[in-house]
């Protein structure tokens, strides 16, 4: 599966960026998160700017697995029919 670049929905503590790098990079996201509080003030708050466009621009993981509709609807088809094959050899059991 490709990796993208999200905002976590887990380990956030404003909107997820920091926790969404950290995830992406495979580091944790407490060294993003200290790394943009020392660099805040030397680049004259300009990473406030950057932190506000990566909450609108980077999309929020949502952990929603990707499904395959057109499968999935196939098993649940073969399942219901299964249910019926044994409650009709049920019912001829009984008579």
């Amino acid at each position: 599966m490709k990796k993208r670049l999200t905002r976590s929905s887990t380990d956030r503590l404003l909107a997820g960026v920091c926790g969404g790098l950290g995830e992406y990079f495979g580091i944790d996201s407490t060294w993003i998160r200290l790394a943009f509080v020392l660099i805040t003030p030397f680049s004259y708050f300009t990473s406030i700017i950057l932190y506000i466009a990566c909450v609108l621009l980077m999309p929020e993981n949502r952990n929603i697995q990707q499904t395959n509709f057109k499968g999935n609807m196939t098993d649940v088809l073969r399942r219901v029919q299964r249910r019926i094959d044994q409650r009709d050899s049920h019912k001829k059991g009984r008579k």
